[in-house]
This record gives structure tokens, C-alpha cells and sequence, in this order.
């Protein structure tokens, strides 16, 4: 088969040895390079095309090539003469479905940068260390069960990328390493690394986060120099000592482990004075040393829950921090502070002096009041503040006039001071489930409000006449002219769900609907690969554990919430008996936030979602938890009337339901990010589809 750029001239369009064919849908490597001008191009560029192999003798002409890049091809092997290539420096085959390198490779002994991100590789070739000039090594996104022996030879080496593999050990030859700076071997499955590794004494970038292991090494000669060090999502129960000699340390984050008491040194506070990123989240430390004011250049500190939640009520995750030291309020470069989910009971009085402060989370703690300090905080845009059990605000409250998005759910306020009205600039006002008796008359002033939420309070007034914003959520919408391929490789959101034919039960007398996964666009496993994969998720309005209920208005006459009857329509009654009402008025006095039991130290939640499954299951409390989190597993339980509840989010219905003419029993529900703090970048970005974005690039010649 003659590909239609075979007839092209090639020649004319190397320019200074340079031929970039990238993105020119070629199936092969064409003759002209091999037959003739090959000896000619010192860099060749086939990027984002869908060649499947490289010529045998690809290596024996183009013999003069310093630079090949083959990314987003479909390559399963590269040829054996690719090691006659004596004078290349860089070969970039990322994103291909390489499954083995040939051992010639490793007679590239000029070769200073590899990347093999993307492919499927399990081993690397034995005589690996032989490549003596290389100096950045990409293999990250592959299937390495482990590193060849001879890995130590590399003594030029500087930067190795090894995250998103299977690797379960780093052997010896990593302490023989002594160039590198850069070494990431996150999102593996380490159990251990070798001791040697702390005779690496040039180091500046070290991530090991989301492995399996259990301690560090006792020793850790980089410590001086490392600038970011990651260990976040392991098994750790130990901060190393040595992590207090870390001076020019600009980044340290090691959440989500299993550190205890007062983990962190006392020693840190005068050491780590260049330090401006702290994240201890999701341990188990219920004190700070009383020097950590000293660390006084830190500009984002995080203490809270390490991850975004389906619904924080299940259970704690962030620390169990009880106070804060009074050297605390010292950091006042602060501009980004996470306490969510600890066990504060107040603040220091001095905490306003943290005037940098723009983003505070102080959400699900156990805090009555707040400091009239806490006033002076001129910066703050972000505060939330919710599932406390906040029953009165400052009385200068209003004078944090660069409030934006402000979240004050789940707590007992029965009135608002008369300065909140000064609050203008607020765009989000969450006052949900509390002791509210009153409309805020502030609500006049808040011109700019996208986002307002009220409900579950005390007003003397039906529940649909009470103001309410509730916005849609933004999510990354997918190109359909995006093609299902996608350089070289299937797309997963695709190709995960095969021929699976998913069965639904869409209406109250248990109808059946048989589609096959793609065509409903969803899979049965949505909830758990979501979780896993760090998603979006919403969070439902249920009032205080009760079920909310919306009923189809050809069926039925009424609404029910919260177990109160309100009628709608000709057939308008009386909305509840006095009995009923003072029943309810009782139960709500007697109401309080619910105080969450941390995990047990002993048996931390496993990152298993099974295990996960199970430790959500075991740490729920109170009455209607279970039938809550059934209902939360279950997103096509609740009816809803599109009619009376257009401005609701509603979770996205697989649409050939819709169009199949059945009604589908949907959560009525609010973007999480609403009352759950965001998910980290790393966790946010499988949102964005690969390649989304790339018709736009090329367009703009980007």
C-alpha cells in the first residue's frame, strides 16, 4: 500500500539537517529517508504519526542522526541497528507500545537523554549501565518490575523518572548514582529502598510518594542540598531525623502516612527556615513542636484531610490536632492555611496576625467561637469554616472585606452580626443547616452572589420560598471530533468499558434496562474508578441524615422533605400537624455537628478500595448511616421533577435512558467542591482527557 506522501520531495525540506515530519499521518517511515537522504538529517522529528516499525536498516543509513523523536507513534520494538546510530545524543520514543529493548541500545554510548514514558515495558536490558553518557532518563508510565543490576554505571546521570511502574525494590547500585539530582520513583509499589540510597549526596528533587513503604533510610547525605522532597501516600510511622537537616528544603510534603504525637522536631523550627511548602496531612499528630513558628517563610501549610471525600461526615482524615502552639501565629508569610478535619476546639488570640492569609480551611473541627483577632485577616478570600460548632461570629466579622467564597454550613448560628452586610465582594454564601430565624437583610448588599445556600434553617417560612443560588458545576468537556485513538493507544475512557452491558432498574416497579456501557457512558464501577483515580464527586443536601425525597408531579401531588408534607398546586394544605412540628422543633435543639472518630492507629484505612470500602462502612455513626451510605452508593434511587427543580445540579444521566422514553431516579446534588476542599493537582488532573486540548495546539501551530 503506497502512502500518499511517498511522491513527495523530502530533500527540499531538510533544513540544516533538520526534517520534521510530525503529525502528517504517515504509517510508515518514508523510503526517501532510507534510499537517499537518510546520511543527510542529523535531527529527524516523526512525532503524533502512526508508524508501526522503523525500517532493519533504519540504523545503517541514518547514521549521521543526533536527535530522533518517534512520541505518539504505535511502535512494538525498535530494530536491532538502532545501536549503529554512534552519533545520537537524544532519542525520545515516549507514548508508543514498546514491550522490549533491543540490547543494542546499549551500544549508544554518546546517548544522553532517553525518554520511554508511555510504553509498556517491563525490564530494561541487563547491560543497561553501559549507555556512560547518559544523563536524563525518562521511563516513567510503563509496567518495570524492576531495574537492571548494572543501573549503578550511569555515574553521569542526573535525572531518573521512574513513577507510575511496579517496582518493588531499588537495589544496591542506586547509592553508585553520585550525579543525580532528580529521582522519582513515585506511584510504584516499594516496599524498600536501599540503604545506599542515602550515600546520594547531590540530590535536589526526591518523590516517592504512593508506595508501600514502611521507613526510610537511617542515613541521608543529600539532606543538605535537597530543595523538594515527596513521600506522601506510604506506610510511615517515623519522621527521619535527618528531615530536620534539610536547610535549603523549599518543599517537604509527607501526607497521608501514619505519624503520631508530636512528629515533627523541635529542631525543624531553626533548620528549615527556607521552607515555604509543608504538608503533614492525613497522619495521626495531635500536637506541633513549639518552635514551628520559626519556619516563619512558609507560604502554604497543610494539616488537614489529604484527600477530597465523597462526604467528609464518614470519617476523619485529617490530623488530631487539639490546639496550636503559640508560636503558630509567627508565620505570618502564610498564604494558603488547611486545618480541616483535625479536633481544634479554638484558636489562638493572636490569629490575626497571619494578615497574608488568602485561602483558610478550618472545616470539621469542633470550634464554638472565633477570636476577634480573627477580624484583622484583610486578605482572606477563601474561608470555610463548615461542621464546626460555631454558634455566634465576631462582631466585626464584615471587616474581612476581601471575602469571596465564604462557608459557614453545619454550624449553630442563630443570628449574624450587624457587619456581615459589609461583606460586598462575596460571590459564595453557605449558610446550610443551621439555627438561622431570619432572612439576612445583608442578602441586599450581595450584588455579586453566584452561589447562595440557606436552607435547612429555622425560617418561619415554606422551604421553596427561601433564596436560594445553586449554580451548575464546570467540568472539562470532551472534543467529539477527538478521535477514539489517540496517539497510538486506545483511549482508556473508552476501552475500559468493552461490550459490557450494564442492567439498571429505572422505576418503582423494578423495569429493567439492558444498554451496552458505552452507550450509557458510564460503568458500573464509575464510583470506584472515580475514587481511585481522584475525581470529581458531588455532595447531596440531605438535611440532618434524614432521606430527601423528590416526587414525579404526574404521580403524585406533593413533595416530601425532611419528612414534611408541603402541597403544591389546587391541592395547597396545611403544611404539618403541631404535633409534628414540635416534634421536629425538639429533635432540632438537641442537635449538634456530629464529632468524628479518627481511625484507629492501629488499623489505618487501606489504600485497597475494598479495604476502603469497608473502614468508610465501619466509621459511621449515628442513626440512618447506613441507609445513607447505601443511598450514596446507589446514584438512581432518588426521583426528581425537571419542572419544579431546574436550577438543581442533578449527577449526568446516561442519555440513552432519557431518549429510551424511562424516567431515571437521579441525586439531586451540588458540585462537591462546594463543601469539600479541592483535590490536589495531581488527583484533578485525570479529569482532563488525554489529548482534549490537542486539535487546539496544533491549530495554533503550538
Amino acid at each position: 500500500m503506497a502512502d500518499a506522501s511517498d511522491n513527495e520531495d523530502y530533500r527540499e525540506k531538510v533544513d540544516g539537517g533538520v526534517l520534521d515530519l510530525s503529525s502528517k499521518d504517515l504509517y510508515r517511515v518514508p523510503p526517501q529517508i532510507v534510499n537517499g537522504i537518510g546520511p543527510d538529517i542529523t535531527k529527524l522529528v516523526l512525532d503524533f504519526n502512526d508508524i508501526k516499525e522503523l525500517p532493519a536498516s533504519f540504523g545503517e543509513v541514518c547514521i549521521n542522526l543526533q536527535v530522533l523523536s518517534l512520541v505518539g507513534n504505535i511502535l512494538a520494538e525498535l530494530p536491532p541497528s538502532i545501536g549503529n546510530l554512534s552519533q545520537l545524543k537524544e532519542l525520545h520514543v515516549n507514548e508508543n507500545n514498546l514491550k522490549i529493548l533491543p540490547d543494542s541500545l546499549c551500544h549508544l554510548y554518546d546517548l544522553e537523554v532517553l525518554k520511554l514514558t508511555g510504553n509498556q515495558l517491563q525490564v530494561l536490558p541487563d547491560n543497561f549501565g553501559e549507555i556512560r553518557s547518559l544523563k536524563i532518563f525518562y521511563c516513567d508510565e510503563n509496567r518495570l518490575v524492576k531495574l537492571p543490576l548494572t543501573l549503578g554505571l550511569l555515574s553521569k546521570l542526573q535525572v531518573m523518572e521512574l513513577e507510575d511502574n511496579s517496582l518493588v525494590v531499588i537495589q544496591e547500585g542506586i547509592g553508585q548514582l553520585r550525579s543525580l539530582k532528580i529521582f522519582n520513583v513515585s506511584n510504584n509499589k516499594l516496599e524498600k529502598i536501599h540503604d545506599s540510597f542515602g550515600d546520594l549526596e547531590n540530590l535536589e528533587v526526591v518523590d516517592l510518594s504512593g508506595n508501600h513503604m514502611e521507613n526510610l533510610p537511617d542515613h541521608f547525605n543529600s539532606a543538605h542540598c535537597v530543595l523538594k522532597f515527596y513521600a506522601d501516600r506510604n506506610k510511615l510511622t517515623d519522621v527521619p531525623l535527618w528531615l530536620a537537616d534539610m536547610r535549603e528544603a523549599l518543599e517537604i510534603s509527607m501526607s497521608d502516612n501514619q505519624f503520631s504525637k508530636c512528629a515533627l522536631s523541635e529542631k525543624m523550627g531553626s533548620t528549615c527556615s527556607k521552607l515555604t511548602l509543608l504538608d503533614m496531612g492525613g497522619n495521626f499528630m495531635d500536637r506541633l513542636p513549639d518552635s514551628f513558628g520559626s519556619m516563619n517563610n512558609i507560604r502554604t501549610l497543610k494539616l488537614g484531610s489529604c484527600i477530597g471525600e465523597l462526604e467528609r461526615r464518614a470519617f476523619q482524615n485529617g490530623n488530631w490536632l487539639t490546639y496550636l502552639p503559640e508560636s503558630f501565629c509567627d508565620l505570618t508569610k502564610l498564604s494558603a492555611l488547611y486545618l480541616d478535619e483535625n479536633l481544634l476546639q479554638e484558636l489562638p488570640e493572636n490569629f490575626g496576625n497571619l494578615v497574608n492569609l488568602e485561602f483558610l480551611d478550618l472545616g470539621q473541627n469542633a470550634l464554638h467561637e472565633l477570636p476577634d483577632s480573627f477580624c484583622k485577616l484583610k486578605s482572606l478570600k477563601v474561608c470555610q469554616l463548615s461542621k464546626n460548632k460555631i454558634q455566634i461570629l465576631p462582631s466585626e466579622f464584615g471587616d474581612l472585606s476581601a471575602l469571596e467564597d465564604l462557608r459557614l454550613d453545619n454550624n449553630l448560628l442563630e443570628e449574624l452580626p450587624q457587619s456581615f452586610n459589609k461583606l460586598t465582594g462575596l460571590k459564595s454564601l453557605d449558610l446550610f443547616n443551621n439555627k438561622l430565624t431570619e432572612i439576612p437583610d445583608a442578602l441586599n448588599n450581595f450584588k455579586q452572589l453566584v452561589r447562595l445556600d440557606l436552607s435547612e434553617n429555622r425560617f418561619n417560612i415554606p422551604w421553596y420560598d427561601v433564596p436560594q443560588i445553586v449554580t451548575q458545576s464546570k467540568y472539562p468537556q470532551r472534543d467529539p471530533e477527538l478521535k477514539d485513538n489517540w496517539r497510538g493507544r486506545a483511549r482508556q475512557d473508552l476501552s475500559m468499558l468493552g461490550d459490557k452491558v450494564i442492567k439498571v432498574d429505572v422505576s418503582e416497579d423494578g423495569v429493567d434496562f439492558e444498554a451496552p456501557a458505552k452507550d450509557l457512558g458510564f460503568s458500573e464501577n464509575l464510583l470506584r474508578d472515580a475514587v481511585d483515580h481522584g475525581m470529581s464527586f458531588w455532595r447531596s443536601h440531605e438535611g440532618k441524615g434524614r432521606r430527601q425525597k423528590f416526587v414525579r408531579k404526574d404521580d403524585f401531588k406533593f413533595l416530601e422533605v425532611r419528612n414534611r408534607k408541603y402541597y403544591r398546586g389546587d391541592e395547597k394544605g396545611e403544611e404539618e400537624s403541631e404535633s409534628e412540628k414540635e416534634e421536629e422543633e425538639n429533635e432540632e435543639d438537641d442537635y449538634e455537628p456530629p464529632i468524628f472518630q479518627p481511625r484507629n492507629v492501629t488499623e489505618p484505612m487501606s489504600n485497597t478500595m475494598d479495604d476502603g470500602y469497608k473502614a468508610i462502612a465501619g466509621a459511621m455513626e449515628g442513626e440512618n448511616w447506613d441507609d445513607e451510605l447505601e443511598e450514596v452508593m446507589d446514584p438512581f434511587n432518588v426521583q426528581y421533577d425537571d419542572n419544579y427543580f431546574n436550577n438543581i445540579y442533578q449527577h449526568p444521566r446516561p442519555k440513552t435512558l432519557a431518549e429510551a422514553g424511562y424516567v431515571v431516579d437521579d441525586y439531586l446534588c451540588l458540585p462537591y467542591d462546594i463543601h469539600v476542599q479541592p483535590v490536589s493537582k495531581d488527583r484533578a488532573e485525570p479529569q482532563i482527557e488525554d489529548g482534549q486540548f490537542d486539535d487546539d495546539s496544533e491549530e495554533d501551530g503550538t
